[in-house]
């Protein structure tokens, strides 16, 4: 059988529902099926059914059901059940059925919006709280910086996910907000005696334009992230490098490569909107009871302007960098800014930066300079 689906109004205009279903079955669609933000129809003779909604308004911790002997008071007025989502009952008259409307004092029906009104605008508390109560456990273990840090890493890296989270959270407030505002409206007049308008001429445009735009630029950046997290595969670390990172030949150290602790020399490469970029792992045995591990986080940003700020982040997120604050300048022409520490070296040289760490047991320290001498070499004149 064939169906259609369309985007019907929020569960928080219960006149443009009405409306809407009774436009659908005008034009020859009758509702089958009320989904989240879709409707599920069947084609029928075009008709000028009646359309009503009833909000369940359950107790605390109870379900939004309405019984079987409530739905049989309906169907004996003439409103057969058609379907449910969440709180919102849809109801069918057939054209020409003379079935009465569902309340005659308005104030009786704004007694069953309580409940949906309250969730509409206080349902964003508790999320708020969980959260809140999360950033506080995660600065209390990790400190603040480490954390600006990390986001501020992660951005460079997923800019595409950071914006598709922070769209998604945009339109979700807008939604929240907004549904609060019209439940509230509807509450208020239903409560003055004012009826529920069951055939609104309003179209929201306003509306219309903003969430769809969000929408879209919702799909754009869920279809960045996708095609970005579909690239960013790693592959087996190549015998010559396909990027601005260094193999361990470039350091002079010659060897076997090996697995360790059940990791492979391997490079994941991938683009965000901010920067291309270059992670790699080289394990190595150099000689008898001697290994050497060399993994780095190589950035070509976008902007150069960015490259010094990108520095300090990687500095703050190093593995054994303590938040940065054990790193010391090392002066060299090699690069245009470096920093060390017993393990690792930080670099910046026109639009690129890297963090280097070299690992292992048994062998001699790599100085840092010659690592900086190396990147230079790398990344030549830019």
């Amino acid at each position: 059988m064939k169906y259609k689906y369309k985007f019907h109004p929020s569960d928080y205009e219960l006149g443009e529902n009405e409306q809407f279903y009774s436009d659908m079955e005008a034009k020859g669609w009758k509702l089958v099926k009320r989904g989240v933000n879709l409707s599920k129809f069947t084609p029928v003779k075009p008709s000028r059914a009646r359309y009503r909604i009833e909000v369940s308004s359950p107790g605390f911790l109870e379900q939004a059901v309405l019984s079987e002997g409530q739905l049989a008071v309906y169907e004996d007025c003439g409103w057969s059940y058609v379907t449910d989502r969440g709180f919102l009952y849809v109801f069918r008259a057939p054209a020409g059925a003379e079935a009465p409307e569902f309340y005659n004092d308005p104030a009786q029906q704004a007694e069953t919006l309580k409940r949906m009104k309250r969730n509409a605008v206080w349902g964003w508390a508790a999320p708020v709280v969980i959260w809140g109560l999360y950033f506080l456990m995660l600065v209390s273990l990790q400190g603040g910086v480490k954390i600006a840090a990390d986001f501020q890493r992660g951005f460079v890296e997923g800019t595409s996910l950071y914006l598709l989270a922070a769209a998604g959270l945009a339109d979700g407030t807008y939604l929240t907000v907004r549904n609060g505002w019209l439940i509230s409206r509807t509450y208020r007049r239903l409560k003055k005696g004012v009826p529920l308008d069951h055939n609104p001429q309003k179209k929201h445009l306003a509306h219309k334009v903003i969430h769809r735009s969000l929408l879209a630029v919702l799909a754009l950046l869920a279809a960045l992230t996708a095609a970005q997290w579909i690239a960013a595969r790693p592959a087996d670390l190549p015998e010559e490098p396909g990027g601005p990172y260094l193999l361990a030949g470039d350091l002079g150290w010659e060897g076997r490569r090996k697995t360790f602790m059940n990791h492979e020399s391997v490079v994941t490469h991938a683009r965000s909107l901010l920067a291309e970029f270059w992670k790699t792992e080289e394990y190595l045995d150099v000689g008898p009871d001697a290994t050497f591990h060399l993994c780095q986080d190589v950035y070509r940003l976008r902007d150069p302007g960015m490259s010094f700020w990108m520095a300090d982040t990687l500095r703050k997120t190093s593995t054994f960098g303590r938040g940065g604050g054990n790193f010391s300048t090392l002066e060299t022409d090699a690069v245009d800014a470096a920093w060390y520490n017993d393990l690792e070296v930080v670099a910046v040289k026109g639009p690129y930066a890297a963090c280097v760490t070299i690992t292992g047991w048994g062998r001699e320290r790599t100085e840092p300079l010659a690592v900086c001498n190396a990147l230079a070499a790398r990344w030549g004149g830019s």
